[in-house]
């Protein structure tokens, strides 16, 4: 048996367990409808999701306590990614919902916030960008509402935090890193990348493993260090540049053979370009 700690609307429930006292989240039709505070409740789980809370998260969210659609919204992504994905940490519910609910709001003020990152996360996190691609047709179907690629690629990050160890704040800062140094390429090279290039999306999913075995504390088996300094000078001071970068952004010492390796990812993309 469940006692309800909160109606959040007609679809959308916050009970405990008064067995495990553990909080939970149930969205399904009409589940919490009728429903009163403290009120005993018997829920069919086969019929209704149920979204286990995490201590410390905010359920009453000023955004999501006025209008539990965002809720729904959020469990129907949720449950999309879930399909997609093995492991998915469901847990998102609420943060999910808060952002999409704050940026509905931001596009009816008609404030438009741009991520410049956003083709960087597309290639970066493909899997996460997909479904958050169709979240925008849920959120389409559900309020009317269409929110840009700028949008996308921020729900991509909520996504893809969800089946990593990798946090929102630790994707978005990989994303700048990226950009920052794909910059610095075009510069010093006098180059424009194409960020469509095969190239240049085995890059940016080279970087993304550079940030986890950093995390990590691995190192890679073979230095490729002498080889790339030899016969690629440029690339290889170009890498040598972004790690230190990255050392600087993230406060952890990254092991220089990260620096070969990164060398022949530069090299490749500037044999695709036209000087």
């Amino acid at each position: 048996m469940y006692r309800v700690r909160k109606v959040l609307g007609n679809n959308a429930i916050l009970v405990i367990d008064e067995n495990e006292k553990q909080e939970s989240i149930f969205i399904g039709t009409g589940v919490g409808f009728g429903r009163r505070v403290n009120m005993l409740v018997d829920i069919d789980e086969a019929s209704n999701v149920r979204y286990i809370q995490e201590k410390g998260i905010d359920v009453t969210s000023q955004v999501v306590k006025n209008d539990s659609i965002y809720l729904e919204i959020a469990s129907k992504i949720i449950s999309e990614a879930c399909n997609a994905f093995d492991n998915f940490d469901r847990s998102i519910l609420i943060t999910l919902a808060d952002h999409i609910a704050f940026a509905v709001k931001r596009m009816e003020s008609g404030l438009v916030i741009k991520n410049p990152y956003k083709n960087d996360i597309r290639i970066m996190f493909k899997e996460e960008y997909d479904i958050a691609k169709r979240s925008a047709d849920i959120i389409s179907d559900e309020i009317n509402i269409d929110i840009n690629e700028d949008e996308v690629s921020y729900i991509t990050l909520h996504l893809h935090s969800a089946r990593s160890d990798m946090k929102i704040d630790e994707s978005l800062l990989l994303a700048t890193i990226i950009n920052e140094s794909m910059s610095e390429i075009e510069g010093m090279l006098n180059i424009k990348i194409n960020v469509d290039s095969l190239s240049y999306s085995r890059l940016l999913t080279h970087l993304k493993y550079l940030l986890l075995r950093c995390k990590m504390k691995e190192k890679l088996k073979i230095d490729m260090n002498e080889f790339t300094r030899n016969n690629f000078p440029v690339s290889y001071s170009l890498a040598t540049g972004i790690i230190k970068r990255f050392e600087k952004q993230l406060g952890n010492v990254i092991d220089e053979s990260e620096i070969g390796y990164l060398a022949i990812h530069i090299e490749r993309i500037c044999a695709d370009q036209e000087f």
